[in-house]
């Protein structure tokens, strides 16, 4: 009787330490421990990152081939134009906050964030602006992309 209270006792610690262990696995992965979601979000800092620098060759691994945005001022802008675009600015500060990826299925998510950017945009004039986007990304052949962008100025 004894050997098997002992024995039930530890098949119960057993079970215990591998769903906690389970549980600890599955939390470190949502908080960003890798996989898809962390690729997203380093993949908006290495945009963010690119804005700050006019650095239009840093995005070739980021925006698909037919990417498209609406500007704040809900204007259509196509990938070649935005390059040209990023080309001209000189940003002084470009920031990323609220960050966040939902995954639609295996090769779609959505990433949303608030981005705080000043500087000249490429017609020279000056802006201090914050705005809430969104980028749309797709797995293409086993690569991430973003497909299309919005983004809404935030009045202040």
């Amino acid at each position: 009787m004894m050997k098997r209270l002992l024995g039930l006792v530890f098949l119960i610690l057993l079970l215990s330490t591998f769903t906690s262990a389970q549980a600890d696995k599955k939390a470190s992965e949502k908080k960003g421990g890798g996989g898809v979601e962390q690729s997203l979000l380093d993949m908006e800092r290495r945009w963010s990152a690119a804005s700050l620098k006019s650095d239009p060759a840093a995005m070739q691994d980021i925006l698909a081939d037919d990417w498209s945005t609406i500007t704040a001022e809900g204007k259509m802008v196509t990938r070649a134009q935005s390059l040209e675009n990023m080309k001209k600015s000189k940003l002084t500060k470009s920031e990323l906050t609220e960050m966040k990826v939902r995954m639609i299925n295996p090769d779609t998510a959505i990433v949303t964030g608030v981005w705080t950017g000043a500087g000249t945009d490429e017609k020279g004039q000056k802006f201090d602006t914050s705005e809430r986007w969104m980028d749309v990304f797709a797995n293409q052949g086993g690569k991430w992309k973003c497909v299309a962008s919005e983004s809404s100025t935030i009045k202040k």
